[in-house]
């Protein structure tokens, strides 16, 4: 009996696995209530919820531990958006998919590629998720919520990296992410999918944290860096030139 139970034993120990299950049932819970009709900020407070160890410390704790957890959040709103917004069962099972991988394999991992790839894919989900969600917000909304996004992200990436200037480079993400809100705040373009903000901003984000992780590890050469900025480039103009900006002008 002994032998049959250190078989089926995980590797990590029972608790691991327990912890590991208890992860992924978030995401089964997120799926069931918008599934049964539940009203989607059920489960955005549930997803609230699951962060409460984050204030179970000494208020000046608080603050600190908020401003963490920010990406993990952002990840978890942006889903049940996504998830309540289609009726297709196959995308909302994927969706759930998705985010138990989140959970389970890649939030955990804490090398230098997890955690950028974690930055990037929360700054793009949940500004897609917002200007979708808010596509008429008030000018002020879209560039505070942006500036937050943008904030959270850019301190998770360069926390990857112990960069020195963490707390500069931070705000200029930050503060570029609002300047284009109030720059393209002034027109209204949607593609199929994608917010138009939503789409410059992963571009640029995703070219840089390129960039910079590149150079962070001996491996920018010229003529890799003139590529990564050209493809840039290029995106950025088929982006601007083919949005159709006629008739888009709010004021």
């Amino acid at each position: 009996m002994k032998q049959l139970v250190k078989k089926i034993k995980p590797a990590e120990g029972y608790s691991s696995a327990l912890y590991i299950l208890l992860r992924a049932l978030l995401p089964i819970l997120v799926l069931l209530i918008i599934v049964l009709g539940l009203p989607p900020i059920i489960a955005a407070l549930l997803i609230l919820l699951s962060k409460w160890r984050m204030f179970a410390v000494k208020p000046r704790y608080w603050l600190p531990n908020l401003r963490s957890n920010l990406v993990d959040i952002f990840i978890g709103l942006s889903v049940v958006v996504f998830i309540a917004g289609t009726d297709l069962w196959v995308t909302q099972v994927i969706w759930t998919a998705l985010y138990v991988g989140w959970l389970v394999w890649l939030k955990p991992r804490s090398d230098s590629v997890s955690v950028m790839s974690q930055a990037l894919i929360a700054q793009a989900l949940a500004l897609v998720a917002f200007y979708r969600v808010f596509p008429d917000q008030t000018l002020l909304a879209g560039i505070l919520v942006t500036w937050l996004i943008c904030y959270a992200s850019a301190r998770h990436f360069f926390n990857a990296f112990e960069e020195p200037m963490i707390r500069s480079l931070t705000q200029i993400w930050a503060w570029f992410g609002a300047v284009m809100a109030w720059i393209l705040g002034h027109w209204i373009i949607q593609y199929p999918f994608l917010p138009q903000i939503a789409l410059i901003l992963s571009v640029l984000g995703y070219g840089l944290a390129s960039l910079y992780y590149l150079d962070k590890n001996d491996k920018l050469k010229s003529g890799t860096k003139i590529q990564l900025i050209v493809i840039i480039a290029l995106l950025l103009f088929v982006i601007v030139v083919f949005s159709g900006w006629q008739h888009k002008a709010i004021g």
